[in-house]
């Protein structure tokens, strides 16, 4: 087994820049054909056809020749292929249609899935993944449970049931309270006094991902001691971004979803979590409008990050997000105040002509940002606005009646109206059959759309790609619309 991954890696080291579909049938199939698995032994279908037009996984494993008894999905994606969100639910997605309790995913990496039930849902959890390198031990002993000959659903299920259990611990040493139990553990480890807990924790920082679903398991953390720990040193920059209301609604945006996925460009590139912004709108405003918390970095493109849409005033349609990355923000506090106009502090010599995106937390703008904390948190909120002159009221007309308050209605989601994944729905223009994958996204022709982006695409009037549409009101199921 060691030498047929051996030999896969190589053939992929050579092949990183090859196309999906030649590394599918040059690579692939022989690794494949390798482990026993093969079309023509009848326990290998290549591009099967889950329904009508391109809703197809590369491969789909067999046993005793019975296609009915799918055992193992795998999704293939070039060698030098970032994987997305998106690449994700795609394989759940078929692991959801075919029942198969087995995933696997051929890109940058290897990674295992496995279908699992909690609460009547089901889901794809990743088990592990495995980098393409030569004499990499756990490659090598995944393929031999993968080998036909060999193959034993047993087995594969105990290696995910360990593996998802080895995760749990590590998903709870991400949280605070698993964070004490680690340290903790080291401390027994090393028999080290109870009272240097504390220096401990003031000189390491370990990177925290904060997961209150985390479970606690009855062992000793420190008999799972990884290897190495991972040291974070400091604290969150301050950044200074830039943007023009006359292309995008951030507060509008604000107001509707309570968030922005932010795209990483010039100037933003190494915005982190925990970072803080203070977001600058240009003219007619000029203005320090926001104070954004940014509660996760480095995501990458999924239908998720189209949900502010309808508030782009202008976009490009020949952009192709699907190899960016974004980071999310979400407010902490906004204000209308004139010291944070562009005019007050170009007054005070704190800023220039033309503003820029600028990362705070450098000496040289030590100033600025000093003044921009000390007004942002003086200043009186932008729903707050700070009082004007006394003048008269004037006299309400006639015809200014107050508005009625109205409840907004939720976001849709398939489940409002008992759908699920694998369930078919149809674009009422042209009758196009797509199937849901998510709560808000929909497949067609190996893409993944969410429901107005699909608009976009196919709705027959001239110009569509610059419109926005209520999605829900354009799809059919049993007949009806659904928005």
């Amino acid at each position: 087994m060691k030498r047929i991954w051996n030999t896969f890696c190589e053939d992929i080291s050579k092949n990183r820049g090859v196309k999906e579909m030649t590394f599918e049938k040059e690579i692939v199939k022989g690794f494949l054909q390798a482990l026993g698995w093969s079309r023509y032994d009848g326990n290998l279908e290549e591009q099967y056809g889950l329904y009508s037009r391109k809703w197809i996984p590369d491969f789909v494993f067999y046993l005793n020749n019975d296609k009915n008894a799918k055992e193992i999905i795998l999704e293939l994606k070039k060698p030098d292929h970032k994987q997305r969100k998106v690449d994700i639910e795609q394989i759940e997605a078929y692991m959801k249609l075919t029942d198969c309790r087995f995933g696997l995913y051929f890109g940058e990496k290897l990674e295992v899935f496995y279908l699992q039930e909690k609460d009547g849902k089901r889901s794809a959890a990743s088990v592990t993944t495995i980098d393409w390198t030569i004499d990499n031990e756990a490659g090598a002993n995944l393929i031999e449970l993968l080998d036909f000959k060999n193959y034993n659903r047993e087995k594969l299920e105990q290696f995910c049931s360990d593996h998802l259990y080895l995760n749990s611990f590590l998903n709870l040493w991400r949280t605070q309270r698993g964070q004490k139990h680690l340290y903790e553990g080291i401390m027994e480890h090393f028999m080290l006094p109870k009272e240097m807990l504390s220096s401990l924790q003031s000189r390491l920082k370990f990177t925290i991902v904060d997961n209150p679903e985390a479970e606690e398991k009855p062992a000793s953390p420190a008999a799972f001691l990884p290897t190495t720990i991972q040291v974070q040193n400091g604290k969150g920059n301050v950044w200074l971004i830039c943007y023009d209301k006359k292309f995008f609604d951030v507060e509008g945006c604000f107001k509707k979803y309570g968030q922005i996925y932010w795209r990483h460009k010039a100037g933003v590139q190494n915005v982190q979590k925990g970072d803080v912004a203070y977001l600058y709108s240009s003219s007619p405003e000029s203005a320090i409008r926001f104070k954004v918390e940014v509660v996760e970095s480095q995501i990458p493109y999924s239908p998720a990050v189209d949900e502010g849409d309808e508030f782009a005033k202008s976009t490009s349609n020949d952009i192709d997000y699907s190899d960016k990355l974004f980071f999310l923000v979400r407010p902490i506090a906004d204000t209308n105040s004139p010291t944070l106009k562009h005019e007050a502090m170009m007054n005070q010599k704190l800023m220039g002509k033309r503003p820029s995106t600028t990362k705070l937390s450098k000496e040289e703008f030590k100033p600025l940002r000093q003044y921009i904390e000390q007004h942002f948190d003086d200043a009186a909120p932008a729903n707050e606005p700070i009082a004007p002159a006394p003048a008269k009221k004037a006299k309400p007309k006639k015809q200014d009646k107050p508005k009625a308050k109205t409840d907004r209605r939720p976001p849709f989601k398939f489940s409002m109206i008992g759908l699920k994944p694998g369930d078919v729905v149809y674009f009422e223009h042209g009758d196009i059959p797509v199937t849901v994958v998510s709560e808000n996204t929909v497949a067609y022709d190996s893409e993944i759309y969410t429901l107005s982006r699909f608009c976009k695409h196919f709705m027959p009037d001239e110009g569509s790609e610059n419109r926005e549409y209520q999605g829900p009101a354009h799809f059919l199921y049993n007949g009806r619309t659904f928005g």
